[in-house]
């Protein structure tokens, strides 16, 4: 009996996929509830060759929040994704649109004080600081005594001192408390702002020690990297590189938490303007390597490649979930194989 292994984050992209073609109804029911049979093959095989010629031309754009569990299956699987790429693009037409310059019309209407400080970020990361500066000398003034008004004066050119930052982070034990506004990630590197290792790994510490803090495990790497530097058993090159990991984890949702570390990289590692730095993010950012196309993303097109043999034995397909694995086989599917696939 001739079978193929596939992990379950491949078979689930690849469904992920087949569920956004048309035309293919064999494909779509038989595949989605257990498997073929050998009857239906022929019928199977067409649609197949429909779907094949469809990952050649259908771009890989993943897009949120309806693709998460694509984006999830491709983080199991290696596959790199950002969609960094996509916000460039759209920054880059706004300012040559000088839509953050003029701030006229729907814009005004929908935010009459002008971009969020996110946005505003994000415009800096792609060349865009001359548009942004006045919005963020303007949301510094709205949200003053807040930590965004600090690092929207930063961001603008003006001067940060330390000692500044230094008193909105407290003592470390006020991390073991949950954080909304701000949150852990973005407060945690303010213990970073002095060398301080004893406090500052003792923020480390709490942080760590959190449930779901795994999400800001790069984070904690670049921050952990400074402490070393602090005790001369870290090379830059080291602090440099788990800074860019930092920075190439970080979603546009979260663009916010850039404004720390950029700052904590500024100071001790390389002394540049924030607009210049930002820039440099940025730049790293849009270069992320995505496959373009579907028929790019090796993990889908070998589950296409598998049920394309398998079904052109003409036994019968079937589809078996197992623990962490999905198997295929030439066989009659199971009688009554359930919606479990759905």
């Amino acid at each position: 009996m001739e079978f193929r292994h596939l992990s379950a984050p491949a078979w689930s992209a690849f469904k992920a996929w087949l569920l956004k073609l048309t035309g293919i109804p064999i494909a779509r029911l038989r595949l989605l509830t257990g498997g073929c049979p050998a009857e239906e093959l022929p019928a199977l095989a067409k649609e197949l060759k429909r779907v094949r010629a469809d990952f050649q031309k259908r771009p890989n754009a993943v897009s949120a929040p309806a693709d998460e569990g694509l984006r999830r299956d491709y983080a199991a699987l290696g596959v790199p994704w950002s969609a960094w790429s996509e916000v460039a693009r759209e920054v880059q037409r706004d300012l040559k649109r000088k839509r953050y310059a003029r701030w006229t019309g729907a814009d005004a209407l929908e935010f009459p004080e002008g971009p969020c400080a996110e946005d505003l970020i994000t415009v800096l990361l792609f060349g865009g600081v001359e548009q942004a500066r006045p919005h963020l000398l303007r949301r510094a003034s709205l949200a003053a005594g807040s930590l965004e008004a600090l690092w929207c004066r930063w961001l603008a050119g003006e001067p940060l001192e330390p000692e500044t930052l230094r008193s909105f982070a407290g003592a470390p034990e006020r991390l073991a408390e949950p954080l909304y506004t701000p949150g852990v990630d973005e407060v945690l590197p303010l213990f970073f702002v002095e060398p301080d290792p004893a406090r500052a790994e003792r923020a480390l510490e709490i942080a760590s020690a959190q449930v779901g803090s795994s999400r800001s495990r790069p984070l904690r790497g670049f921050l952990r990297s400074l402490l070393g530097l602090w005790r001369q058993d870290t090379p830059v090159e080291e602090v440099r590189a788990c800074f860019e990991t930092m920075v190439a984890a970080v979603s546009p949702s979260d663009v916010a938490q850039l404004s720390a570390p950029a700052y904590l990289y500024g100071r001790y590692v390389e002394a540049l303007p924030p607009h210049v730095l930002l820039e440099r993010m940025g730049s790293r950012l849009e270069r992320i390597a995505v496959p373009a196309r579907v028929a790019d993303v090796q993990p889908v097109m070998e589950a296409l490649a598998a049920l394309e043999e398998l079904t052109a034995l003409g036994l019968g397909l079937r589809v078996e979930q197992r623990p962490g694995e999905v198997l295929l086989s030439a066989q009659e599917p199971e009688t009554g194989a359930g919606d479990e696939f759905l």
